[in-house]
């Protein structure tokens, strides 16, 4: 072993890696960084090439045919069961598989392209270092894929199966994977990341703020850590592939309808390209910004929103902490569809703003292949007469839907009768201060919640509500300024994980395989710091590149470690985590009873659905 794999080695301590440094002779020489100028766009794939994608990524042949293949037990596989994405990933840098470690596959782990690779394997396994000592070529890397033999002669894992590829799609195939996470994503540099949050025309300045402040301080603390020398969370291996770099962020706020923002987009991307959309703040639309990311492969990564576009769970850049609106809609109609009478009709009380409009749309569109008699009625003073009609004609199985703000509820209950039906509600209008509603309105309302129920939720956010403390930062928007919280640690400890793979495929491999993880890892830590006493320090200064001092409270936000022990999430949220192909970090949505007698902050009544 060369001096260099040798100081590697010794620096390693518990973590787990796979280090594929290939060369002929054996030793880790210095290669050239895999910059692509700073950012800009990947060169596009040839035929040959698109058609070894089309084999990695769907498992089909030039002609349309699936891939077949003989697999573990010697069972025939065939199509996207034998594609190699489902193993190796779309960045091919691998990960975990049950309890085997899936090697990296791509251009420089294979055929030398570029700097040796190192990635970071799951804490939970043992040590694992992998040194191959030559280069594949087309005859070992035929061998490999046909025989499931290594280069160096010996029999690759029984994981990897023998597939039956004709000689011209298995040199499309390596012709693909000689051009797989070969160079760094645009946005990155030696010592850099450029990022954007993204601000849509609907934000007022007062939510702005917020958000621009809770972001900027988040921001200046990872900042802080590499390049003021405080460097005493940087992990050796870290420090020694110089893999933690500086962020710079900017704030693409958007102008104009939302027709011409795809456009501004692409100028800001072209102009000065990012790695990943950081966060980001809408109020009724996005679908133009993760459109933007899908085409230009650019993560968009934990924004808040609330109405999340259509097509969300199809995207490959796009990750959301839940559904937003579209999945208390289908609580909603979960239950609705689920009574023993199915309603009659249905009638839609819409507030006066977009998201309630589109809210609404969303049951309209579910329901509307049934039988049901759709309503939808516009909130205003004037209309109050047209509701106390519509309520009065309602069948007791027939169902209300509000969509209105707490004010605008507030002045209905005062002047309208309550229909006796059953009243569904969103969380995200109402809020959570539940007005004190007449028993008649109360009786039969329900309460749909993305959000924890407010006990647990507090114990969540023990360590975001002690972070803004310490910062001397305002809590005025719990919601969005612990998502931004959320969004930036969490980015900051998938993108340090990666080391110097600062790839976007791979950003969402890790993702989708360790979001869990992390985030349970983090409630544990949490749950020990308390325990151990941590958390208070004395007041100090620690000077940020990027705005004024940051002060360090004295004391932490007191919490009950009872509660602390009982959660399952560091967000706001239930609990969180993503597979394969998933989009949304929370999957459903508590439906509680709201009348006078239930505890609203335990919950009794709550019950957790997943549409």
């Amino acid at each position: 072993m060369n001096r260099p794999q040798f100081v590697l080695f010794a620096l390693l301590g518990l973590q787990t890696f796979i280090v594929c440094a290939q060369s002929t002779e054996n030793t880790v020489t210095e290669m050239p960084s895999p910059v692509n100028g700073g950012g800009i766009k990947l060169p596009e794939l040839n035929a040959l090439e698109i058609q070894g994608r089309k084999i990695y990524l769907e498992g089909k042949l030039t002609n349309g045919h699936p891939v077949t293949a003989i697999g573990a037990g010697n069972t025939r596989i065939s199509g996207s069961q034998a594609s190699c994405v489902s193993c190796h990933r779309h960045s091919g840098l691998g990960g975990v598989e049950g309890n085997e470690v899936i090697p990296p596959i791509s251009g420089p782990a294979l055929f030398g392209l570029g700097e040796p690779v190192i990635v970071q394997i799951d804490k939970r396994f043992n040590q694992s270092m992998s040194t191959p000592s030559t280069n594949y070529n087309a005859k070992t890397f035929a061998a490999a894929i046909r025989l499931g033999r290594h280069v160096s002669g010996r029999k690759l894992n029984a994981l990897m199966p023998r597939f039956d590829l004709p000689s011209d799609q298995l040199q499309a195939l390596e012709a693909y994977l000689r051009t797989l996470s070969v160079t760094w994503s645009p946005g990155v540099k030696e010592n850099e990341v450029h990022l954007a949050t993204v601000i849509t025309p609907d934000i007022s300045p007062e939510r702005l703020k917020v958000f621009i402040d809770t972001l900027n301080a988040m921001v200046a603390q990872h900042n802080v850590n590499v390049v003021s020398g405080k460097r005493q969370r940087i992990r050796p291996i870290e420090r020694l592939l110089h893999s933690r770099r500086y962020w710079k962020v900017d704030v693409w706020d958007l102008k104009g309808p939302s027709s011409t923002w795809g456009e501004q987009l692409e100028q800001r991307q072209q102009k000065n390209p990012v790695f990943a959309v950081l966060s980001g703040l809408s109020q009724d639309e996005w679908q133009p910004v993760q459109n933007f990311c899908e085409i230009n492969k650019v993560p968009c990564w934990f924004p808040s929103v609330d109405l999340v576009p259509d097509n969300a769970e199809k995207g490959a850049y796009s990750l959301y902490f839940s559904g937003g609106v579209e999945l208390e809609a289908k609580v909603i109609v979960n239950q609705v569809l689920s009574a023993e009478k199915k309603p009659q009709k249905i009638i839609q009380l819409v507030g006066h703003n977009a998201l309630a409009k589109k809210s609404s749309e969303k049951i309209q569109n579910i329901l509307g292949m049934t039988a049901i008699d759709m309503r939808i009625i516009e909130w205003s003073p004037q209309n109050l007469e047209q509701i106390s009609d519509e309520f009065n004609k309602l069948h007791p199985q027939d169902v209300l839907i509000s969509w209105l703000t707490k004010d605008e509820l507030n002045d209905l209950v005062k002047v309208v009768s309550a229909p006796s039906v059953p009243i569904y509600l969103s969380s995200t209008f109402l809020g959570e201060d539940v007005p004190a509603w007449s028993k008649e309105w109360g009786s039969n309302a329900w309460l749909v919640q993305r959000l924890e129920l407010p006990k647990i939720r507090e114990a969540n956010l023990w360590r975001f509500k002690d972070w803004l403390k310490n910062r001397q930062l305002p809590l005025i928007d719990e919601k969005m300024q612990s998502e931004v919280f959320f969004a930036v640690n969490s980015f900051s400890w998938m993108l340090s994980s990666m080391l110097n793979n600062l790839h976007t495929d791979y950003l969402i491999d890790r993702t989708e395989s360790l979001l869990s993880m992390r985030d349970t890892m983090q409630v544990q830590e949490e749950i020990q710091t308390l325990m151990m006493g941590g958390g208070g320090r004395k007041p100090k200064e620690i000077k940020s590149s990027l705005e004024a001092p940051l002060v360090v409270a004295t004391k932490p936000v007191s919490i009950d470690i009872n509660l602390l022990t009982k959660r399952e999430s560091t967000t706001a949220y239930p609990r969180i985590g993503l597979s394969n192909n998933q989009r949304f970090a929370s999957k459903g949505a508590y439906i509680r009873k709201l009348t006078p007698e239930a505890d609203y902050y335990d919950g009794i009544n709550a019950k957790w659905i997943i549409p």
